[in-house]
């Protein structure tokens, strides 16, 4: 029987994080790494990188039925898994700051990115992920998903799609433990990262707060490996302290 190939795989590539974590590893060479973003321009960065191969994905469900498939047929053994795929506002459409800001086309866009699409990747991953040996999922979510740490209100759809999310991410950190004892999954708070999901609001971030996606990527490598949960989903920041729900 042919052996298992261990991988990492990095989601949403073309991000700030993205990149920066595929950089880290690449020059740790501890073992290959798929690159999965919607467009070659995204992975130009790294495709050139000697541990890395890349892949095109428009994450529709045909395009991720077809991501698992190759996955299976290759017996990958999935050591690391990130998903980096986030978005905070896009074309017509900001945070909103009041009730009367909220538009059905903005809530749509927000929780397709956040909520629907993490969910859809892992949901095409599962036969992967519970056949790999011990795989150490990340998700980048956010500390304004925290329903207990609210205390300013505001960004709605962000919000409400990063707590989907929380809670969806839950469901699956007790779903993959019935199958796969060794899986731990995280949702994960990266702290204000100098990226173009941030560029609009880093005016009011204080001397300190503003990591570049170096020091993004090096904590959430540390996180990844070292965090551990027994058959539940942890919720961590940057500095490996959880967040409260």
């Amino acid at each position: 029987m042919m052996e298992s190939q261990k991988l990492d795989v990095v989601m949403g590539a073309g991000s700030g994080i993205g990149r920066a974590l595929i950089q880290r590893w690449n020059d740790a060479a501890e073992r290959p790494i798929l690159a999965v973003a919607r467009s070659a321009s995204s992975l130009a960065p790294v495709d050139p990188l000697a541990s890395v191969s890349t892949r095109l994905c428009d994450y529709s469900d045909a395009a991720l039925i077809s991501f698992s498939e190759q996955l299976n047929e290759q017996r990958v053994d999935i050591a690391r898994l990130i998903i980096c795929n986030g978005v905070l506002q896009g074309e017509g459409y900001r945070p909103e700051r009041a009730l009367n800001q909220l538009t059905l086309s903005a809530l749509q866009q927000v929780f397709e990115i956040n909520t629907f699409l993490p969910m859809r990747i892992l949901g095409a991953l599962t036969s992967a992920l519970k056949q790999s040996s011990a795989p150490r999922i990340a998700v980048l979510s956010a500390r304004v998903g925290s329903i207990g740490d609210n205390r300013r209100g505001g960004w709605y759809s962000y919000r409400g799609s990063k707590a989907a999310l929380n809670m969806m991410l839950k469901c699956a950190a007790l779903e993959l433990y019935r199958s796969n004892t060794a899986a731990k999954l995280m949702a994960y708070h990266p702290g204000t990262v100098d990226t173009p999901l941030s560029k609009p609001f880093q005016a009011g971030i204080a001397q300190g707060n503003l990591f570049s996606p170096e020091r993004a990527a090096e904590a959430l490598d540390y996180a990844v490996t070292r965090f551990e949960t027994e058959g539940d989903l942890a919720y961590l920041d940057w500095q490996g302290e959880a967040i409260p729900w």
